[in-house]
């Protein structure tokens, strides 16, 4: 039977094509700072909070700014289920109900990415934080971001990733 290796978790300062990697006490924006209140007080004593805890009304505040990821076969594949409004504007489309195979045909490159964050915070199951610029954004509009990627799921496994982002359109660079 094959066993996916874990990988390593980033060191802060280290860059992908999300950005840098930012320790968590690095929070900037605001409405992600919210997020990360609402995660730990829905945690209680547990790893992390349980998918049906962190309810429409509990991330009412960033409800616009969230992406919930479905995690297939212990992160074989993960799946778009909810996505937020300001998520939809920078992304430039909806990809609600996605694959992140699907994504990445459409976008090449794009879910490859994301694979490589989701794969190190389900190894993890710490939550992740990422800031960078995107220059060449394959979604049509140059933008900066600070992202916040929570696990959410049993004790013993993620079986979601809650994603809440904060954005800012910044010119394009030739």
């Amino acid at each position: 039977m094959f066993k996916r290796k874990d990988p390593p978790p980033p060191s802060p300062g280290a860059t992908s094509a999300l950005g840098e990697a930012a320790p968590i006490d690095s929070l900037r924006d605001p409405l992600l700072r919210q997020a990360l209140a609402v995660w730990n007080e829905q945690k209680g004593a547990a790893r992390f909070p349980a998918r049906d805890t962190m309810t429409p009304r509990a991330m009412a505040p960033f409800l616009r700014n969230i992406v919930l990821v479905r995690v297939i076969d212990g992160g074989k594949e993960y799946e778009f289920r909810i996505v937020g409004d300001a998520i939809v504007q920078v992304q430039g489309a909806a990809y609600q109900g996605m694959t992140l195979t699907e994504i990445d045909a459409q976008l090449p490159g794009y879910g490859q990415t994301l694979r490589a964050a989701y794969d190190e915070l389900v190894a993890s199951g710490e939550p992740r934080v990422y800031r960078g610029k995107v220059d060449r954004a394959p979604m049509k509009r140059a933008f900066a971001h600070e992202s916040l990627l929570l696990p959410l799921g049993t004790d013993a496994a993620v079986d979601h990733i809650l994603v809440v982002g904060a954005y800012a359109y910044t010119l394009n660079t030739p």
